[in-house]
């Protein structure tokens, strides 16, 4: 996840905006995104639940699916799947965890051997809460903030891991994620799935606070499936409290200043429901409509967003 976003992310090349960074933006675009930021959280939030609402229950038909989740830092596997892993590792479904960057480079005002130290016990840590043994996490060593770069090598990892453990799901971020490293990953993970029997689906995390890349992100799949949280959620937050180098002080971590992980941004994935995008394909049977009627329906939230909140950019 990488943290909460700085006070002047605007600046930060990791930080994309469509196929952009935010960098790269025009100016107003920027002022916007200043302006407009107290709506976007909420509406952020308001899309999220209902797409949580309104997706189809898989808690049932994915439990004894194996599966790999793919995670650009360590804390996203918690943050977006932690309690699908809960509920598969319960029923004896086997699962992998991998983790593709570092972690070197957050907290910032830390060396990158003691980030990079850290941030692998901390992810063992937390999957250790969610009933994973270290045999069952990988943590590969590509820098963080800069799988941009990777090219071909990332795909060729993803390809491994995959073939290794042979799952019947693979869950990654999307492209649609703003941040540059959540997208890069989910991009170069559909083209390793090629010609497999992998199903692939995606997760949010940074679309919580951008109300677009939801719709971006379901315009690429199907219906969402929702997984139920219901008595897993303590295990859940335990597993996102080992991240203590992650959390932001009034979260019980060590950031100050309203980075890292809040309390606000926290809650966003302690409902009741999790929620995963079947890339066309790949679903389950589950009343999942088209890749055509989840494109309508991105087009419809899209219009809907631009009517109440016009200038809305993410």
């Amino acid at each position: 996840m990488l943290g909460e976003a700085p006070q002047g992310w605007a600046q930060c090349p990791t930080w994309t905006n469509g196929s952009r960074t935010v960098a790269e933006q025009p100016e107003h675009q920027v002022w916007w995104e200043t302006v407009l930021k107290p709506v976007k959280r909420p509406t952020s939030t308001l899309i999220g639940a209902s797409m949580g609402r309104g997706g189809a229950d898989a808690t049932s038909a994915t439990a004894r699916r194996s599966c790999l989740v793919l995670a650009p830092h360590p804390d996203d596997e918690t943050l977006g799947c932690g309690v699908t892993i809960m509920r598969r590792v319960d029923a004896g479904t086997p699962v992998q965890v991998a983790v593709v960057t570092d972690g070197s480079t957050y907290p910032p005002h830390k060396s990158a051997a003691d980030n990079i130290a850290t941030r692998d016990a901390e992810l063992r840590a937390a999957c250790k809460v969610l009933g994973l043994d270290d045999r069952s996490v990988v943590h590969l060593s590509f820098p963080e903030t800069e799988l941009h770069l990777a090219g071909d090598a990332l795909v060729d990892a993803v390809s491994d891991l995959v073939k290794s453990c042979s799952p019947d799901d693979v869950l990654v971020t999307s492209e649609a994620d703003p941040h540059s490293d959540h997208a890069v990953l989910g991009e170069a993970t559909r083209r390793a799935l090629a010609g497999t029997s992998a199903r692939l689906c995606v997760y949010p995390i940074w679309q919580w606070e951008r109300p677009r890349s939801w719709v971006r992100t379901l315009q690429g799949s199907s219906r969402p499936e929702r997984i139920c949280t219901a008595g897993y959620l303590e295990r859940k937050r335990r597993a996102i409290d080992a991240y203590v180098s992650q959390l932001s002080a009034a979260a019980g971590g060590e950031l100050t200043d309203d980075y890292g992980l809040t309390p606000s941004f926290i809650r966003r994935f302690m409902g009741p429901y999790e929620v995963f995008f079947p890339i066309p394909g790949g679903d389950l049977g589950v009343s999942a409509p088209s890749a055509r009627t989840g494109s309508r329906l991105g087009l419809w939230l899209a219009s809907l967003i631009g009517a109440s909140a016009k200038g809305v950019t993410s």
